[in-house]
């Protein structure tokens, strides 16, 4: 459970970054730039922890989890672009719940019933927190819960992909996979020198992007996909929230402190 943990706190940094490096460059860019930036850390993990190579059993689902995993971001850049942010974020709250169910329904890993309702919990009171409304028409939402159900089956698939490989190499070959896909889908070329700029920026969120894939890997292997998944997305708002009134003196309503103390219980439910 820590590794899970870490990773989540590890996704919170990135998140954060991120939005700080919003303000400077597209999403798009970002999303190329971030993989280009983590694959030499993996790399390095994976040849200092013995090079080795995996099994034939590995790469029909790690190379499906890449493909997947790129058509995710290049879904979520899109809804972005054309969405509303408010419509859009919440969508991804139903990410645990696909991942719970495909691990049950294809790795037989269910949860037990108070799992199952602290995944739920957190799902609807990251919904609520951010305001989401489930409007099928608004411009957007199909992309974004698309993204979900991509990165929602990445990683029940990196779960199964892990039995026939390392983490290092597994985080070597999926990165080496969504940074191709995501350039040529994108059409963006890289331009390392950029990094310059708002180079702080960048090392923590390559530290933190490489640490919560890692720890991720680490913790799917001991924990169910969607157990891992829906603690990411509690500690993740949880973490916004709290940067976001600490930092930036955003209010919340009494409807979002609702939300936020039914995340936090389900959190710890999950956790302990």
């Amino acid at each position: 459970m820590i590794y899970a943990l870490l990773s989540a706190l590890c996704w919170a940094g990135f998140d954060w970054c991120r939005k700080q490096l919003a303000h400077w460059y597209s999403a798009p860019f970002m999303s190329i730039m971030f993989s280009f930036l983590v694959l030499p850390i993996f790399v390095t993990f994976w040849l200092f922890s013995g090079a080795q190579l995996p099994t034939e059993n590995y790469y029909t689902s790690a190379t499906i989890s890449g493909l997947i995993a790129a058509l995710g971001s290049v879904s979520f850049i899109r809804a972005l672009a054309i969405g509303k942010m408010a419509i859009i974020l919440p969508m991804l709250s139903f990410t645990p719940v696909w991942s719970a169910m495909l691990a049950w329904l294809w790795l037989n890993e269910p949860l037990s019933t108070s799992q199952a309702l602290a995944i739920l919990t957190i799902t609807l009171g990251s919904f609520w927190v951010l305001g989401g409304k489930l409007k099928a028409t608004e411009k957007g939402v199909g992309h974004a819960l698309l993204a979900a159900l991509c990165w929602g089956s990445c990683i029940v698939l990196d779960k199964y992909a892990l039995q026939y490989a390392t983490k290092e190499f597994h985080a070597t070959y999926i990165t080496l996979i969504v940074f191709f896909a995501t350039s040529l889908l994108l059409k963006i070329i890289v331009k390392p020198q950029v990094v310059k700029m708002r180079v702080k920026w960048w090392l923590f969120a390559t530290v933190c992007f490489s640490g919560a894939v890692i720890f991720q890997f680490i913790a799917i292997e001991q924990l169910q996909p969607g157990l891992v998944e829906g603690l990411k997305r509690g500690v993740g708002i949880l973490s916004a929230l709290f940067i976001g009134f600490l930092l930036y003196k955003e209010t919340l309503s009494a409807k979002q402190l609702m939300a936020i103390g039914l995340i936090i219980v389900s959190t710890l439910v999950l956790v302990y």
